[in-house]
């Protein structure tokens, strides 16, 4: 896309929410024949500013007709395909208007929300070196051409040339405006860092409480004999040790359950979430309007779309119909981020999936390209995560016992974070009892959208509230479940012949077998242990573990277990 081109994309968009703020909260009917009008002001603007660096768009809105309703209704379309203004803007004629004289751009009014989301994504989107130059055009048009002189709003002041312009178009205002973002991105990290270390406090007094009540249940013992003077000694020793293990487990599954929901205050905000989604389209629309890929859908995968993920979880994005313009994808991707003032850029194309990496608004980024089976893995863990408020307490948990421990890493040979994923799904599906989730790639075919990538079936219900009700039939609390998933896979699960299956949600004896490796092949050549991939038939997303490893996965669910049952968080979590 030429400079011409995005200069005018990113000027209509501007216009356009002129015209709408300044009908105020009425609908507005915005004649083709004004929009024209207002394209020939501009023109002349440029036409009077010869050695302005846009002169130039005089002779592209000559070239293009957008001063004349005919060249206008003809280019429009392509100028508002993926339009940053809140609503899409094809042109309408009036019944029996034949000639097209009042053909319009229905407008309605803007509502504080979308106002808000547009001059961010003005602020994000539009390169700042266009900016001082619509806040000219927009001033210009407001003195010379639209009879009400506000426009959508806001003052004018002078810009870096000495020109006028509308300071909220203006490079200046916008530069302080993502300034300002990215300090309150900033603040709400340090708040939630405080009542996280807060709260960790809390939790350390209720733990002593509980300590001083389970030492004062122990010595009711002594009087209970006493107060139930007709019972032998061994059935008064029985039933106090019996009301002392029940008090006791109370007092555990409770100081679990409490960590558990401090550890799940490491969840990313809402606000962070949110502005992950903001960085998601603002990519989508650099490439669609500024690189010639007007079909490209960028994606986002990993954590953040399954929905765990942390204060420093890192965002992962995939970009579909990437089009191929002769070189290298993964290097155009760099070069396309790099020639908009993305950076610094990093692009790893050696890698089993290529990708860049890079910063954008503040959030460190990894993109990759046409890697739609992570979006699906993403979505599919989503769907699972929402049907019970329960699995994001336990998966935090897991996540923070097997770092702690250093089995966390598919890299270095342990668990990824994937495959723990995974076998939490199972062991709530097959082994907790009642389930606590469904086998949601097993439903009916009414149920379920069918979609195959690479010649993989990955259909699955997307509808968690469907299952609310099954998983509500199990009582159990997190921390319970997350010490039964201990005891599971430290002392019952045997890693040498089964297989955690989640396409199926069972746990079973293996059903596939290791692939041949060649010579040079540093992965194990048979498998040490084995958690199948939900799409992939046949992909074991723990092929990389080797057998010393695997032993120090099942000792560290094991060694969790034993602590948790003695009420030892402490020493579970390495805390």
């Amino acid at each position: 896309m030429t400079t011409s081109e995005t200069f005018i994309y990113s000027l209509l968009d501007a216009i356009l929410f002129e015209v709408a703020g300044k009908s105020g909260t009425q609908d507005y009917n915005y004649l083709l024949h004004d929009l024209a009008t207002t394209f020939a002001h501009v023109r002349q603007m440029f036409l009077n500013k010869p050695h302005s660096q846009f002169s130039d768009m005089a002779a592209y809105i000559q070239k293009h007709g957008l001063h004349s309703t005919t060249g206008l209704k003809r280019s429009l379309p392509a100028l508002c395909y993926d339009s940053s203004f809140p609503y899409k803007t094809p042109v309408k004629s009036r019944p029996g208007d034949y000639l097209g004289t009042n053909d319009y751009i229905y407008l309605p009014p803007l509502g504080s929300r979308h106002i808000n989301e547009f001059l961010e994504k003005y602020a994000e989107d539009v390169p700042s070196e266009y900016q001082d130059e619509i806040a000219a055009v927009i001033y210009y048009l407001r003195v010379n051409c639209w009879t009400n002189r506000r426009g959508s709003g806001g003052y004018a002041s002078y810009l870096a040339d000495g020109s006028l312009g509308v300071t909220k178009y203006s490079k200046e205002h916008n530069a302080k405006k993502r300034q300002k973002t990215a300090r309150a991105r900033a603040r709400e990290l340090e708040q939630q860092k405080a009542l996280i270390r807060q709260l960790q406090q809390q939790e350390k007094e209720k733990e002593k409480k509980a300590k001083q009540e389970a030492e004062t249940q122990e010595r009711e013992l002594g009087h209970l004999q006493v107060v139930m003077g007709g019972m032998s000694l061994l059935d008064v020793q029985f039933a106090g040790m019996q009301r002392i293990q029940e008090r006791t487990d109370e007092i555990r599954y409770r100081s679990i359950d409490r960590y558990l929901a401090q550890l799940r205050l490491q969840a990313a905000t809402a606000g962070a979430r949110r502005n992950v989604e903001t960085l998601r389209q603002a990519l989508e629309t650099l490439l669609r309007r500024h690189h010639r890929q007007p079909h490209a859908e960028v994606c986002l995968f990993g954590s953040f779309e399954s929905g765990l993920s942390t204060l420093t979880s890192d965002a992962d994005f995939t970009v579909l119909n990437f089009r191929d313009l002769g070189r290298e994808p993964i290097h155009e991707l760099a070069s396309n981020l790099q020639a908009s003032g993305w950076g610094p850029i990093k692009t790893i194309a050696n890698a089993r999936v290529p990708i860049v990496s890079f910063t954008g608004h503040g959030i460190r980024c990894d993109m990759s390209i046409n890697q739609p089976m992570g979006v699906f893995n993403s979505q599919l863990i989503n769907a699972y995560q929402r049907i019970d408020s329960r699995f994001l307490d336990i998966w935090f948990g897991l996540r923070t016992l097997a770092d702690k421990n250093g089995i966390l890493g598919g890299s270095t040979g342990y668990l990824s974070s994937y495959a723990l994923t995974m076998m939490l799904i199972v062991f709530l599906q097959d082994i907790t009892s009642p389930p606590v989730l469904p086998r949601l790639q097993q439903q009916s075919a009414d149920k379920m959208v069918t979609r195959t990538i690479d010649g993989y079936h990955c259909a699955f219900d997307k509808e968690p509230r469907n299952y609310t009700a099954l998983a509500a039939k199990n009582t159990e609390s997190a921390g319970q479940l997350l010490t039964e998933f201990c005891m599971y896979f430290g002392h019952t699960f045997n890693y040498t012949i089964w297989e955690v299956n989640p396409r199926l949600g069972v746990i079973r004896n293996r059903s596939v077998s290791p692939p041949p490796r060649s010579r040079r092949d540093s992965r194990p050549k048979d498998w040490q242990m084995c958690v199948l991939d939900p799409f992939i038939t046949g992909r074991n997303v723990t092929g990389n573990c080797r057998a010393t490893h695997v032993a120090e996965i099942q000792k560290c669910f094991r060694c969790a277990y034993d602590a948790i049952v003695k009420d030892d968080i402490s020493k579970a979590f390495k805390v």
